[in-house]
């Protein structure tokens, strides 16, 4: 029962008052809420932010930087298309060109082709007898050239020449006047000169060849016949010497003792003799003075050496190499072929 009473006073305690100092009494939010909020939406929209510009970066920077690899990309083909016209251009110029070769050697083929037809129709006609007479004087200066400098032959060459200046006299042109000046002073030149004859001192040669075989060695000294001995005389002392003399033989050699060639080695000098007589005219032929004299000398040297000077056909083939090494093949020739050339400017350049 007691509780029971109790019970409305208690009732009483909460009512509207007791509530009114509960609510008093009860805590109230502070201001930091807010303020964390603030900065939450603060972070939201920088975190906004910081998406779009990395979109913006990925989308509109991409696309700007695929664009300038495009523009290079179209530039280097752009390129590779300038370099290919240039080749194209380089390849139609050099085919141009070789076109224009090729015509060029075409036209003067033809032209050389009618050059030789017209050559052709105009050599059908007969010659007439000055032509006839102006190719035999060319002919006969061309001879007399190759007579002068290839032979050296200086009276063939002027024959030559004289008998080219008969032939143009007979044709009494005055176009050949200067073919016939030059020929009168050539002429004038080879008769200036002292000729040699190259075919004489061939065969000089060529008969010293022949004799070699004649040739007689030298024999020793006590080998060579002696002087038949006085008439003996009857005296002691003369006895006495003779028989002195018969068994001592003292014999002085003041000059060098040469060494003499066994039987078998005289071939062996008769062909070495004929070798150097052969380059000798070797020598001679080719104009090789040196050569010439060298070959003779050493001739003459073994001639001195192993052969009898004391006979007679050793002394002559000493004489005769002596007076040819004296010849002088160098000895300087005229210049013949301005008649020639002239008479070629006449021919070319008939009046």
């Amino acid at each position: 029962m007691t509780m029971d009473s109790d019970s409305p006073d208690h009732g009483e305690a909460n009512g509207p008052g007791e509530r009114e100092r509960a609510a008093t009494a009860a805590p109230v939010r502070p201001r930091g809420g807010r303020l964390l909020a603030g900065l939450a939406l603060l972070l939201a929209l920088a975190a906004l932010g910081g998406a779009g510009y990395l979109y913006y970066e990925l989308i509109h920077r991409g696309e700007a930087r695929t664009m300038a690899g495009q523009v290079d990309a179209l530039r280097a083909d752009l390129s590779d298309v300038d370099q290919r016209f240039a080749q194209m251009a380089q390849r139609q110029e050099d085919a141009l060109e070789q076109f224009s070769e090729r015509q060029g050697a075409a036209r003067a083929a033809t032209e050389r082709a009618l050059r030789e037809s017209l050559t052709e129709v105009a050599r059908q006609a007969p010659p007439s007898t000055g032509e006839w007479q102006r190719a035999e004087a060319q002919y006969l200066l061309r001879i007399a050239n190759h007579r002068l400098l290839m032979e050296r032959d200086v009276e063939g060459a002027l024959r030559l020449l004289e008998a080219a200046d008969t032939v143009l006299a007979e044709l009494d042109d005055f176009a050949l006047h200067e073919v016939r000046a030059r020929l009168a002073d050539e002429i004038a030149a080879l008769e200036g000169v002292e000729g040699i004859d190259l075919q004489g001192l061939f065969l000089r040669l060529e008969a010293a060849k022949r004799h070699l075989d004649e040739l007689p060695l030298r024999v020793p000294e006590y080998l060579s016949p002696e002087p038949p001995p006085p008439p003996p005389d009857d005296g002691f002392w003369s006895v006495l010497k003779r028989e002195l003399s018969g068994m001592v033989n003292v014999r002085r050699l003041g000059a060098e003792v040469k060494p003499l060639l066994a039987p078998e080695e005289a071939a062996y000098l008769e062909l070495n003799l004929r070798l150097m007589l052969e380059r000798a005219q070797l020598a001679a032929v080719r104009r090789e003075q040196l050569v010439f004299e060298e070959s003779i000398a050493t001739a003459l040297d073994w001639i001195h050496r192993y052969l009898d000077t004391g006979k007679l056909p050793v002394r002559r083939m000493q004489d005769e190499l002596s007076s040819l090494s004296n010849v002088d093949l160098t000895q300087p020739l005229p210049d013949i072929s301005g008649s020639l050339n002239a008479l070629r400017e006449v021919l070319r350049n008939p009046a």
